[in-house]
């Protein structure tokens, strides 16, 4: 039995109602797979790649927690780092002791301090800000050349940071043993805040 299309009657009702019912049932089926299937399947398949990178975050973080005793280690060590290099550099209101501190190493070293004070700087505006701040200070002594030797290595083991830019000795006629000596040692002092 085969299948003509030009015998099917349009005109009667049974098969208008059964061509109209399955073009609704076809259409039914394209809305159904347009409006609700086909985001549902979008949305299952954000939350599977989701979930991949979720697992991913997860695994990383169980490792950043199974190394909090290490990192804790890490940051006692840069703590004391730190704190090493702020007994380093001095800050502004702590010059004074620091003056304190250059005089007894010279005491130490059998040098006689004849003057020891800071040199005015001139800030420069243009240029940008610096945690630590150079601070010059020139000092004035008479010594022997051993004497002086002797304060310029306990200088440079000393807790602070401290350079010597420039030095001049000079003879004295009147104490052939003692030279007048011209020192200038720069140091430097944190500079937070400014």
């Amino acid at each position: 039995m085969a299948f003509d299309i030009k015998s099917i009657d349009l005109k009667d009702k049974k098969t208008q109602v059964m061509i109209l019912a399955g073009l609704l049932g076809v259409l039914a089926v394209l809305i159904y797979v347009s409006f609700i299937l086909k985001p549902q399947v979008f949305r299952v398949i954000e939350a599977v790649s989701g979930a991949g990178s979720i697992s991913a975050d997860l695994k990383d973080a169980e490792k950043d927690i199974a190394n909090i005793p290490a990192f804790e280690k890490n940051i006692g060590a840069c703590r004391e780092k730190v704190d090493r290099y702020e007994k380093m550099l001095p800050a502004e209101q702590e010059i004074p002791s620091l003056l304190e501190n250059l005089s007894s190493m010279a005491k130490i070293s059998n040098i006689k301090i004849v003057g020891i004070m800071p040199v005015a700087v001139k800030e420069d505006k243009s240029k940008k800000p610096q945690v630590y701040q150079e601070i010059p200070i020139l000092i004035n002594a008479k010594s022997g050349y051993h004497e002086l030797g002797k304060f310029l290595s306990s200088m440079e083991n000393s807790d602070r940071f401290m350079k010597v830019a420039d030095i001049q000795i000079k003879y004295n006629v009147q104490s052939p043993k003692k030279h007048d000596v011209e020192i200038l040692v720069l140091t430097y002092i944190l500079s937070r805040g400014k």
